[in-house]
């Protein structure tokens, strides 16, 4: 039976804890038992990576790091020179939500304004060319708000 059976992958198992950490930093950094001189060290290597994929991958670890490290995030936070390094490492992430945030924003002024129209008895076209005034707005993009 044994010569029957086909192995379609192996496994690998990385105990963690007993990882150098100062040598394998990125899969050390998938635990949940990280300290302060961890994470620093995590950053650091960060700033490291020039290469775009690595950079993307890193950011996966770091996510997942992050979210099973709060505390130590949170202490790290506290001191001003990790802050910066912290905030540098998230500021893609920052702006993709304060864009989107911006969009929704705008997007709930421009629906107040149709709604406030149509309050006062406006037509489909008055709202679609104030609209298009105020939002700057292509004909096709004031249709969507109608």
């Amino acid at each position: 039976m044994g010569s029957d059976i086909k192995v379609l992958f192996s496994t690998q198992l990385v105990v963690t804890g007993e990882l150098d950490r100062s040598t394998h930093i990125w899969p050390a950094s998938l635990s949940a038992d990280l300290n302060r001189q961890d994470m620093t060290g995590l950053l650091g290597q960060l700033k490291l990576l020039d290469n775009k994929q690595d950079q993307e991958l890193a950011d996966s670890v770091l996510k997942v790091s992050i979210g099973a490290n709060r505390q130590v995030v949170k202490e790290l936070m506290g001191d001003e020179h990790m802050y910066e390094a912290l905030m540098e490492i998230m500021e893609p992430q920052l702006l993709i939500r304060e864009k989107a945030a911006e969009k929704r924003g705008l997007e709930i002024g421009i629906l107040g304004t149709v709604a406030a129209r149509r309050e006062f008895g406006r037509s489909d076209d008055e709202i679609k060319a104030a609209i298009m005034k105020t939002y700057q707005l292509s004909e096709e993009e004031a249709v969507r708000y109608l």
